[in-house]
């Protein structure tokens, strides 16, 4: 009785100063920085006695919003999470944010003493903990019943400090991350996109708008990508550390860029010409930052860059608003999607100065105000190359009026004058053909894009607006994440195809062929697809005559296998029976993907080499068009053949692949 009142006394006292986390299978994966307390140590001496004491005398602060920001400040801050652990699993602490330079984790062990773990963006790597793009602390473990226990971190930045903390069970920690990396994935495939297309119509067009504007997307990229998301460790620790010392430098970059790309397009220099002394203060006012960041004055480049990256967005805004209504039309794409980033400065540096409650969704969707500008800028200069390409045009056919008349007038020169108007023709029209072939694959590109990426995307921010708004049950957010994952395999899949289709467009994918195994890898693809096979109540079989490995480009190969399985079950109807057949001859194997489809079968279709149309499955599952072009381009590439042919109402779609040879060379198999 005695040991029950001190631990409600106890239990009352701890929760004056900050509440108690209940651990269960039911605690959502949100930041939880209203359950926590803190306490400034303005000259960061303190040590975890000392904090810890000061935490027994109430002199820990509560938090009133979800993510923590503690602004720019020279100060260490201690946080304290109190947490109940109800469950029998292992509880985790998740610091969802990576750009923190020094962080401290305190835990009481079996003795009561305080034990540390140190990390952060520029210590080394830490075995006792799982540092990504985030920080994952394993908790102490308690009885699952009653035990309160107290964890304490210690945060110092030379930064804007936000702490995002999330408690959960290994069931949600996973569930959680893989939401996460869902939505970061969508906007990562966007910005790879945009950047290699802007890219192949620079080469193209050698217009240098589409050089500021690449450059523009790719220091975004690194910035918001391996920065502010931390996915800087995929590189490495030695770029981890350069990112987190010097993360200004490429926001500085990319806005220069952005700057010069503004300028360029909007034709300020003949449009607007009393604009070169602020488009070249905005600029000088970067490199002074871009420079100040090198020297080490990272604390002052955060307070410089919220002034200017709000300042740049308006000023540039304006100056589109002002070309615009003096006539150049093509501005309009331009102001609007510039409106994005503008709001979501502005919204940005206020959330940052406080003025605005730093929320969950300002951590997650701030990116997504900048993939819709970039998206919309797309179409922006699409538009403005059609009217070049109209203007180029017209520039020519006057040339070749005056070079006309001048044969007519000088009529000893007759021949000379015939070759040059045949040689600049010939210029002109592989120009035109040249400019028009980027503007449709410009127009098949985000046509795709918009019509594949955007629904479930949109279906995916609908969802979390509902959970936000709590007008979801869990078991309802349960049952339409499992509801929307055929959608996110749709995702991925259609991303790695388009990202495949624009490196062949390129001409920038090398085949590398090398010795393998297709019944090894034939079955880890039919495990991959299991669940899809299983909710279509289809039968598989796959009948091996030949096991000898082949020698061909594994990685593209793999990419063949997965569209052609996944075609087969897509037009499979329910409880049909799909077969894969390996067989070969002294040279070569063949892989046979036999499947059922309903309604009328046109070989002809399937054995076009330009058919980019999107289909639907048996359960209206929706492709790209681009699945079986990639099949036929990467098995030529691999000197084989794929062909498609109808035996007893089923399709079969078969590829040959070059046996490995003892001796073979990558020179040889060519």
């Amino acid at each position: 009785m005695r040991s029950t009142l001190f631990l409600l006394l106890f239990l009352l006292s701890a929760a004056a100063y900050s509440q108690v986390i209940t651990v269960n299978r039911d605690l959502p994966y949100l930041s939880l920085g209203k359950s926590v307390s803190y306490f400034i140590d303005v000259n960061s001496r303190l040590t975890i006695d000392q904090v810890a004491e000061k935490a027994k005398r109430g002199e820990f602060l509560r938090s009133d919003a979800d993510i923590l920001n503690f602004g720019n400040s020279s100060s260490a801050f201690w946080i304290k999470v109190s947490y109940l652990n109800q469950t029998r699993y292992k509880a985790f602490l998740v610091l969802d944010v990576s750009s923190i330079e020094s962080i401290d984790f305190y835990k009481r062990t079996s003795s009561g003493l305080f034990t540390k773990i140190h990390t952060g963006s520029l210590a080394p790597e830490n075995p006792e903990l799982i540092a990504a793009n985030n920080y994952i602390f394993t908790l102490p473990d308690g009885n699952h019943s009653s035990v309160l226990q107290d964890v304490y971190m210690r945060l110092k930045t030379d930064n804007i400090l936000l702490v995002p903390l999330k408690i959960a069970v290994s069931e949600r920690l996973v569930e959680g991350l893989n939401s996460t990396e869902r939505i970061e994935s969508i906007y990562i495939g966007i910005l790879t996109a945009l950047f290699f297309f802007n890219i192949f119509v620079f080469i193209r067009s050698n217009d240098r708008a589409y050089f500021y504007y690449s450059v523009y997307i790719l220091s975004l990229f690194v910035y918001m990508v391996c920065y502010f998301r931390g996915y800087s460790y995929y590189l490495g620790y030695d770029f981890r550390v350069f990112i987190n010392t010097y993360p200004y430098l490429f926001l500085g970059l990319g806005s220069v860029a952005g700057i010069a790309f503004s300028s360029s397009f909007l034709n300020l220099k003949v449009l607007l010409p009393q604009s070169k002394q602020v488009i070249r203060l905005l600029i000088g006012s970067w490199i002074f930052t871009m420079v100040l960041c090198l020297l080490g004055y990272k604390s002052y480049c955060s307070m410089l860059v919220q002034i200017l990256t709000a300042t740049s967005s308006l000023v540039i805004w304006l100056l589109g608003v002002v070309v615009y209504y003096k006539g150049y039309k093509p501005a309009l794409y331009y102001i609007i999607a510039w409106a994005f980033v503008c709001l979501t400065s502005v919204w940005v540096v206020l959330s940052l100065s406080n003025v605005f409650i730093y929320s969950e969704v300002s951590f997650k969707f701030a990116p997504l105000g900048f993939i819709f500008e970039l998206l919309l800028l797309s179409l922006a200069m699409g538009d403005r190359l059609k009217d070049l390409t109209a203007a180029k045009l017209v520039i020519q056919s006057e040339k070749m009026r005056i070079q006309e008349e001048n044969l007519y007038l000088i009529s000893t020169q007759n021949e000379r004058l015939e070759k040059i108007v045949e040689s600049r023709t010939k210029s002109l029209r592989k120009m035109v053909k040249s400019l028009e072939e980027a503007n449709t694959d410009k127009s098949r590109l985000f046509s795709i894009i918009a019509h594949d990426l955007r629904s479930p995307f949109s279906s995916l921010i609908s969802l979390y607006s509902l959970n936000d708004l709590d007008l979801l049950s869990l078991e309802e957010v349960k049952m339409l994440l499992n509801d929307s994952r055929q959608s996110f395999d749709h995702i991925h899949n259609t991303l790695n195809n388009l990202l495949y289709w624009a490196q062949s467009q390129l001409k920038g994918i090398n085949t590398a062929p090398s010795r393998f195994s297709m019944r090894i890898l034939t079955n880890d693809l039919m495990l991959v697809y299991q669940p899809l096979i299983k909710k279509k109540n289809i039968t598989t079989e796959v009948v091996i005559t030949d096991e000898q490995d082949v020698y061909a480009d594994l990685n593209q190969i793999n990419l063949v296998m997965r569209n052609l399985i996944d075609n087969a079950i897509k037009f499979t109807p329910l409880g049909g029976h799909i077969r894969l057949k390996m067989w070969g001859n002294e040279n070569f194997m063949y892989i046979d993907v036999c499947n059922p489809v309903a309604g009328v079968l046109n070989i002809d279709q399937l054995a076009e080499d330009s058919h980019l149309q999107p289909s639907y499955g048996t359960s209206n599952e929706r492709g790209v068009g681009l699945g079986l072009q990639l099949c036929r381009d990467f098995v030529e590439k691999n000197n084989g053949l794929l062909k498609a042919s109808k035996e007893e109402g089923c399709v079969v779609l078969r590829f040959s692949l070059p046996k490995f040879k003892a001796g073979i060379t990558p020179d040889s198999n060519k």
